[in-house]
């Protein structure tokens, strides 16, 4: 995806006439450079995908930042944030995900470069679904995202956006909750042995991060 590439929201199922025994892909990427003729680039990528009942899911979640050949009165920043937002479920369903973020400067005096990868996976016997109210709130977390990574500096941003990954995870942590409990089978586990939202970070670059 090129810097300042507009991100998708993606809301519906899957391929929703695949077969369910079919193994799924998605690939949610943040790229951002800055550069003496960009100075401040900014890139969020917020992408939500509901697979369904599947076997297996492969997806990939990755936040790019350079600045490069700034001189130091340039002030030169690069931002990129992914989140990538993965619902699934089936008996015996198999999860490789990938979540990195990397920062780089190059040739750049003063320059700055943070990323932040986000990577939340619901795997549960049922496949939850998420609603409009979920998807609501998660729809206004976007957005606020969006606008702290456009107007604040990484200290400030990094507390922000810590305090939005709390709270996407509280929506899809209630989202489990209230999925109805599968019909009973050996293979399945009760709604209180399902596992929860899995949460995957990885940051790079951010003050007081080393």
């Amino acid at each position: 995806m090129p810097a300042g590439a507009a991100a998708v929201l993606l809301v519906g199922p899957a391929a929703a006439t695949a077969d369910a025994s079919q193994v799924r892909y998605e690939r949610t990427h943040a790229v951002s450079i800055a550069s003496p003729v960009h100075t401040r680039d900014t890139e969020v990528a917020f992408e939500i995908r509901q697979f369904g009942r599947t076997v297996g899911v492969d997806v990939d979640n990755r936040a790019l930042a350079t600045a490069r050949y700034c001189s130091e009165g340039q002030h030169c920043r690069a931002v990129a944030l992914s989140f990538q937002i993965v619902t699934t479920g089936g008996s015996d369903v198999h999860v490789d995900a990938d979540n990195n973020s990397k920062a780089t400067t190059v040739h750049c005096a003063g320059c700055q470069a943070v990323a932040g990868a986000y990577q939340f996976v619901i795997n549960t016997p049922q496949p939850v679904r998420l609603g409009q109210d979920a998807l609501r709130k998660l729809a206004a977390v976007e957005k606020a995202v969006r606008s702290a990574a456009r107007t604040q500096d990484p200290a400030q941003l990094k507390a922000t956006v810590d305090a939005k990954v709390a709270e996407i995870t509280d929506i899809l942590q209630a989202a489990v909750a209230a999925q109805p409990a599968a019909p009973a089978a050996p293979s399945n586990r009760s709604l209180a042995e399902r596992p929860g939202v899995t949460v995957h970070r990885m940051l790079d670059g951010w003050p007081g991060n080393d």
